[in-house]
Order: C-alpha cells, then sequence, then structure tokens
C-alpha cells in the first residue's frame, strides 16, 4: 500500500440533485469544462429522488466556485452548493486491508469529510489541520506507505 496527499482541497456538495442517470457526469462535465480539477467523486444515496453529490477540487478552485455557487447551483439543477475548504485529501493505493486502514484512522478520532472507493484505491478528506498526525500514523503502521 501506499498514500499520496494534497494538502489543500476543498469538497464540494451538489445538494439535491435530481437522481437520475448521467446526472453526475453531466456535473463533472460541466466543472471540467469551467477549467476545474475533479479529484474525486462520490455520490450520496437517493431520498425522495433527489441525492446529494460531491467532488474534491483544489482549494483554490472552491474559492473560485464559492464566488459562483448560485450560478453553478442553477446550470446543474442543485438546490444549493456548498464549498468545504480546509481539507487534505488522501489516496490509499493498493489497499489490501481497507478495514485496517478505516479503524485505523477511526481509533485517531479522524471524522472522514469525505470517501470514495474504487478499486483498489480509497480516496478520504480529512481536515487539513489532522493531516500531519495522520501521515505520522501511517508511516508508524506501514513505514513504506508515505
Amino acid at each position: 500500500m501506499s498514500v499520496h496527499y494534497r494538502e489543500r482541497v476543498a469538497k464540494v456538495t451538489f445538494r439535491a440533485l435530481r437522481d437520475r442517470p448521467g446526472v453526475a457526469a453531466e456535473v463533472i462535465q460541466l466543472l471540467r469544462q469551467e477549467g476545474y480539477t475533479v479529484l474525486a467523486a462520490s455520490f450520496d444515496s437517493s431520498v425522495g429522488g433527489r441525492a446529494d453529490f460531491s467532488v474534491i477540487v483544489y482549494e483554490s478552485e472552491g474559492v473560485d466556485i464559492r464566488k459562483r455557487r448560485e450560478e453553478i447551483a442553477e446550470s446543474t439543477g442543485a438546490k444549493e452548493v456548498i464549498v468545504d475548504s480546509g481539507l487534505a485529501f488522501l489516496e490509499f493505493l493498493d489497499v489490501l486491508d481497507l478495514r485496517a486502514v478505516l479503524e485505523t484512522l477511526a481509533n485517531m478520532g479522524i471524522n472522514l469529510e469525505f470517501i470514495a472507493l474504487t478499486s483498489g484505491v480509497l480516496g478520504v478528506a480529512i481536515r487539513r489541520n489532522l493531516l500531519e498526525d495522520v501521515l505520522l500514523a501511517l508511516h508508524e503502521e506501514v513505514p513504506n506507505a508515505v
């Protein structure tokens, strides 16, 4: 397992999007057309035909999105766009024991602000002020990971 991280990211949440096929792809395409970098994405479960969709972008892009959030909400059909900055994003590659990684973070009292999982890659966002402690703990657990 190896861990890569980005210190300055923001989570952008599109609240109450209509849950229909292709909506996530449309949001990602719109963000990319606007020049934003989507580092990860996560779709929440649907309730009443609406769902939240979150992406991780660079913090500077989050600042710009915050300024344009009403325009972007209208373009995407979201009820609102919320930008949460002050985050760090960690990617765990070749995760063999997902449970152990998540338990290590939980035992440290780390709240995951965002989580995405694909084949062999776990992406999580945490508060940036916790990054150094997390990296130190991971280094102790898996010396060559960080």
